[in-house]
Order: structure tokens, then sequence, then C-alpha cells
């Protein structure tokens, strides 16, 4: 299995032979939305912080699948929906996502099933996540995801989610060997922490001691209040940097196979 960091949540995962790009962000730097940030200064600044590492052709190139965890502007916009092949394969999160997906122009959209999608051989499974310290103050619907093909580790992609008991459970349940986790603890308004921060990075390794993590969406949204420096000092200080890869952008990992 390899994964390839690209931007923010945007990750290639190549698995049983398929190529798949998880929550497909392509907007120019500085060209999006400023979220409205606790901070007055970063406020101010647009999203995205930081340009692709390649063109776009580069990056889709061979893809066989998309998954979108959920649509947010840091996620999958209408701007990153018009460049791409409308005819290529697209899982989401569930019935609503899939109907806005297919008013974009797309013409394969599958919703994420609990039970699990056969793309090929390579089953995804939808997970439970939860994007904000609460239900009652979450910033949508959203999931995680679940790959699984023979010979291949298990991977499992967090999503937009704090550390929570359905995350825990998933850990429970799958056993991944490979986790990815969006970690830059982004905050809004009004609304508090959005998604992972380092205490829930650090929890994640204390609850799937065995699996390689690795953190996402980093250094990319005005929102964010964690950067990879950051992490990176914190996990050393809790005695556990070794177990935590924190790719830059087009950086390459890979993982053998079982």
């Amino acid at each position: 299995m390899n994964i390839q960091q690209i931007r923010n949540a945007t990750i290639r995962v190549d698995c049983g032979g398929k190529h798949f790009l998880i929550d497909p962000w392509f907007q120019k730097k500085g060209t999006g939305i400023s979220a409205p940030s606790p901070d007055p200064e970063k406020a101010k600044i647009p999203s995205p912080t930081t340009e692709l590492p390649f063109p776009v052709e580069q990056i889709m190139a061979g893809i066989d699948a998309m998954i979108v965890t959920h649509i947010h502007p840091d996620h999958f916009d209408p701007e990153t929906a018009a460049m791409l092949d409308k005819s290529i394969p697209v899982f989401a999160v569930n019935e609503e996502t899939k109907s806005q997906i297919e008013s974009f122009g797309y013409t394969s959209v599958a919703v994420l099933k609990d039970e699990g999608n056969d793309f090929d051989g390579v089953i995804l499974i939808r997970t439970e996540a939860m994007h904000g310290e609460s239900p009652e103050r979450a910033a949508g619907a959203v999931c995680g995801v679940i790959l699984q093909a023979a010979g291949e580790p298990t991977l499992y992609v967090a999503g937009d989610t704090v550390y929570y008991k359905g995350v825990e459970q998933t850990l429970e349940r799958y056993r991944p060997d490979v986790v990815v986790l969006n970690a830059c603890g982004a905050e809004l308004m009004g609304v508090g922490r959005l998604i992972m921060g380092t205490e829930d990075v650090l929890k994640v390794c204390e609850a799937a001691p065995d699996a390689a993590i690795i953190a996402s969406h980093m250094d990319a949204v005005n929102h964010a209040t964690v950067s990879r420096t950051e992490l990176r000092e914190f996990l050393k200080k809790h005695g556990v940097d070794g177990r935590v890869l924190i790719p830059e952008d087009g950086e390459f990992l890979e993982f053998p196979g079982k």
C-alpha cells in the first residue's frame, strides 16, 4: 500500500491494485474562503494557505475512484468538482451528498455503506465520525472509511472528526494497521474545535499501539490551530514522536503487505 499526502485532507491511496483519491481540493493558494477563525489575524487569511505540490493532471493520473467524506470548501468544492472527469466513480458519505455530487455532473456516484462497498476487490467501509466536539455542535454529516484488500494492510482514514467513542470503537473493531488522522485542530468562531488536535492524536496512539499513524490535514487552512512543527514538538514531549508520521505535501509513504 502506498499513501501520498497531497494537500490538506487530500490523499492518494494505492491499494489492491486500485488508485483512490480522498477529499480532492484543488483550489489555488489564497483563492478559497477565509474561515471564521477565533484568531482575528488568521480570520483574514484566505485558504488554501499553500499551493498544490503538483499539477492537477499529475495528481489525477491513474485515479480509479474518489472518496468524498463530506462536502466542505476544504474537501470537495464546486471549483474542484468542475475540473475533473465527471465519469470517474465517486463514493459519498450519504444520499444528500451523493445528490449534490451528481448535481456537479458526476455520473457514477455511490453511497458508502456500513457493511462495505466492493470496488474491484477493495472493500470500502463507511465509519462514524463527529465533525465537532459534540453532536449538537458538529459541522454536518461526515464519515471516515476503512479500506481492505487481500494481502494489504487495513487502512482507516478517520476523516474530519474529533476523538470520541465512535473513533474508539472503529479502532477496536477493525484493528487497522495504518490510521490517517486529520490533525490540525481546526476551529471556528462560535463553534469550537472541528477535528483532531494534539491530545486526540495522543489518544489514538494509546488506543492503537500497533498501528502506523499518519497526521494529515496540516498547514493548509487558515483556521488551523496546530502546525506540523507544533505537533512534532508535542509528540516528542510525550515520547511518541516515533509513532506518528507527519508527511510534507507531495510525500509518499509505503506500507508492506501482509
